[in-house]
């Protein structure tokens, strides 16, 4: 049996064998229905409760899916009216990728439809389970979407959007992270967040640990990297654990350069940034008038010390120590002596 066959097979189940919320695919055999009699009937299905099991949520992925690519019911929409999914998975991007895709919709149109349900609480409008960067291509080409519209719950939503994207290898490595972070602050549990990625507990772990660790402006800077994987990631948290002030790093964000840099190169910037060793200043002698050594001044970043040699000058440290308040006087009124 083909692809295509056994997809249709599976749109051919009796409606009671759909997951709540699906509307049966019935209508995939009446090409002639209108758009409001397709959205009609796909609006009849009651959106599905929170508390689906994760296999039920897993098949109406599957069910979507098999939609798509039966060309079930696939209508037009404005792409005004259509929003983007209410967990963001994608780093905003204009690379190659992004060029080729605009590219080929501008030369050869739209040739697979994405996938949407009714938006829950604006009429008329629709959210994006998968097919992002289509609709923001077809948008900038003010050209109306193909889409297949679907009642979605949020687990299905989000699960299908996860799987679609890793099945596609469309999202980068620390896109995938911060969709799992966006999707545990939402309050989905960790059942639902490795569905949507496919991932056992601790590939997620490792995953959340890697997108925990870096500041949000910091991976917003660098970008989606789409070739940088797992590996490379966890070094660059290790580094700027490391290194957590860089002054290389700072100025390098703020270089006009660096912004114009495609996205895997910022990342290999940012890294080489902070592999920058910090020279320290060089230790300056305190001597007397005498000439004989009294202490050793050492600066490094914002601290200063004072090391003093007990066989040149022994309680000479204890000696200071015990003035230091009356020192401190002393600073603070020539402090204010110099300001007035």
């Amino acid at each position: 049996m083909s692809r295509k066959d056994t997809l249709k097979a599976m749109l051919s189940r009796r409606d009671h064998e759909l997951p709540a919320g699906n509307s049966a695919p019935d209508h995939a055999a009446q090409p002639d229905a209108t758009p409001d009699a397709k959205l009609q009937h796909i609006r009849s299905g009651a959106v599905g409760a929170m508390g689906r099991t994760l296999g039920q949520i897993a098949n109406a992925a599957d069910q979507a899916r098999a939609l798509i690519a039966a060309g079930s019911a696939v209508i037009e929409i404005p792409a005004e009216k259509i929003e983007g999914s209410f967990v963001n998975d994608r780093l905003p991007d204009d690379g190659e990728d992004y060029q080729k895709l605009t590219d080929a919709i501008r030369e050869s149109g739209q040739k697979s439809p994405i996938l949407v349900r009714p938006h829950p609480t604006k009429a008329d409008h629709y959210q994006i389970a998968f097919g992002h960067r289509r609709v923001r291509v077809l948008r900038a080409l003010d050209r109306p979407v193909k889409a297949v519209v679907q009642n979605l719950s949020d687990e299905e939503l989000v699960v299908i959007q996860g799987q679609e994207n890793s099945a596609r290898s469309d999202l980068s490595y620390i896109e995938r992270g911060l969709f799992a972070l966006a999707l545990e602050e939402k309050g989905f549990d960790r059942r639902i967040i490795m569905s949507a990625l496919g991932m056992e507990k601790t590939q997620l772990s490792r995953l959340m640990s890697v997108a925990h660790g870096l500041p949000r402006s910091l991976i917003e800077a660098i970008g989606p990297a789409p070739k940088t994987g797992r590996p490379r990631w966890i070094a660059l948290t290790e580094r700027l654990t490391a290194m957590p002030e860089s002054p290389a790093l700072s100025a390098l964000l703020q270089n006009p350069q660096f912004l114009q840099s495609d996205s895997d190169s910022r990342f290999v910037k940012v890294m080489t940034a902070l592999s920058v060793k910090i020279e320290k200043e060089k230790p300056e002698q305190i001597k007397a008038t005498s000439g004989v050594k009294l202490a050793v001044m050492e600066k490094s970043g914002s601290r200063t010390n004072l090391l003093f040699d007990e066989k040149v000058a022994p309680e000479f440290a204890d000696f200071v120590a015990a003035r230091l308040q009356d020192l401190h006087q002393e600073y603070l009124k020539s402090s204010a002596l110099r300001h007035d």
